[in-house]
């Protein structure tokens, strides 16, 4: 019985673990040790088991997000959330699991908070949690939970075109935008790119040390334009470009000698281009391993974008 109630909580502990961890393996691994704890329970004394699986997932995660930022401290490059990617069939619990808080755009948000900051505003803002709630799990009071949250949203906001975080106010673009972005890269065309682009558009990159990527983010339309139509024309001659779509975002991805090197969403402000991330480690390219073969191809031509 004990285990069946586990697992019937399994997808919605592992979306929240990510959330708060943005890593897959790390998600993995901290409901593993919440399934640990539960065993270890009287099962008889709990009266409200999802409240208790999503407080022990909560707790053991704020332990493993300390740790985190301190490795982050030494990681090469940006570091950008692992893409979340759905199961082929979801179901309408799965649907409800991933209706928010699970695009690139606002897991990078969630990097500029503290710990506690960022499982208090997880709680609250995706599982609907109240402050009350809240409080036991962060070990603050209800009126100390209220702060925090306040604090944390104002964390969120990007205050100026050189802040790195993501626009708040941006949706995921869709497949046409992506399609767009590509036909002008083949054309070769500079004006064409920076037309799609949001005067304070940024660019996110992530090799992790593993796969060339710049280092920092890159800042305006003319700067991100220049960098695409400079690695559009030294991609391999073999290089393929697909897209897959998601139901949070649509992926760019680039394969070579079969392999996914290259994987890239945007989101978008009233039809521009604000936010653009590039994902080349290989350690977070592995899950769009199954995805790319019926994914739908874009043409690409061997011009060179114009410098």
């Amino acid at each position: 019985m004990a285990d069946h109630v586990f697992e019937a909580h399994r997808r919605r502990l592992t979306a929240l673990a990510y959330r708060m961890l943005g890593s897959h393996a790390d998600a993995e691994d901290a409901v593993q040790d919440v399934w640990l704890r539960w065993h270890a329970q009287d099962h008889d004394v709990i009266r409200d088991a999802t409240g208790w699986l999503v407080r022990a997932c909560s707790n053991i995660c704020l332990d493993v997000l300390k740790s985190a930022r301190r490795q982050r401290e030494n990681y090469v490059g940006q570091w950008l959330p692992e893409p979340w990617l759905p199961p082929d069939d979801p179901d309408a619990e799965q649907i409800l699991i991933e209706q928010d808080g699970l695009g690139q755009a606002y897991l990078l948000m969630l990097e500029r908070l503290g710990p506690v900051e960022r499982v208090a505003l997880v709680l609250h803002e995706v599982f609907d949690w109240a402050h009350d709630e809240i409080a036991p799990v962060i070990e603050r009071t209800a009126n100390n939970t209220r702060q925090i949250l306040f604090r944390a949203r104002r964390k969120m906001k990007r205050e100026n075109d050189r802040d790195a975080t993501p626009e708040t106010d941006a949706k995921a673009c869709d497949p046409s935008q992506i399609e767009d972005f590509i036909k002008a890269l083949n054309l070769g065309d500079i004006n064409l790119l920076v037309g799609q682009l949001a005067s304070d558009v940024i660019m996110h990159s992530d090799g992790g040390g593993k796969a060339s990527a710049a280092l920092n983010p890159v800042y305006g339309d003319d700067n991100v334009a220049r960098f695409f139509a400079g690695v559009w024309g030294k991609r391999s001659p073999d290089a393929r470009v697909y897209y897959v779509s998601t139901r949070r975002e649509c992926w760019l991805l680039m394969r070579e000698n079969g392999q996914v090197v290259t994987a890239i969403s945007a989101s978008e402000r009233d039809g521009k281009i604000v936010d653009i991330f590039v994902h080349r480690n290989p350690d977070k390219l592995a899950l769009f391993a199954s995805m790319v073969e019926n994914a739908t191809e874009i043409k690409t031509t061997g011009k060179k974008a114009g410098m």
